[in-house]
């Protein structure tokens, strides 16, 4: 997808990319694990930060897109690095709580690759 004018504000174009519509719906997975987990959801430090987390992965989408170039690899390298971040925690949930957690995990790592092929598109434009 062409990226518009940076001069030119659109947030209907950046709602339109796949990895920021993806990350948008692993948001509401990742909230939907705590609410429906209570053991889970009194680990407050852990849901805090598991929910920053995969908000960092939309935020950061979102907030370089209008960006140069440069910029907006090193904001989809925070992203990447926040859905690595999730990944990680949701390893945790499991081995601390016994949640099954593979499928979230497996669509972060998705969408980790997603955003990297991204960033390399950009890289080589």
């Amino acid at each position: 997808m062409s990226r518009p004018n940076k001069n030119r504000y659109n947030q209907e174009v950046i709602e339109k990319l796949r990895i920021y519509q993806n990350s948008l719906e692993l948001i509401s997975q990742v909230y939907n694990l705590i609410k429906n987990n209570r053991n889970l959801a009194s680990d407050w430090s852990l849901c805090d930060q598991i929910k920053r987390a995969s908000v960092s992965v939309a935020t950061n989408i979102s907030e370089g897109y209008l960006r140069t170039k440069k910029q907006y690899r090193n904001f989809l390298s925070i992203a990447s690095g926040s859905a690595n971040e999730v990944i990680t925690l949701l390893q945790i949930i499991t081995k601390i709580h016994g949640i099954k957690t593979e499928s979230l995990q497996e669509k972060y790592k998705l969408l980790a690759r997603q955003i990297g092929a991204l960033s390399s598109k950009l890289r080589s434009s």
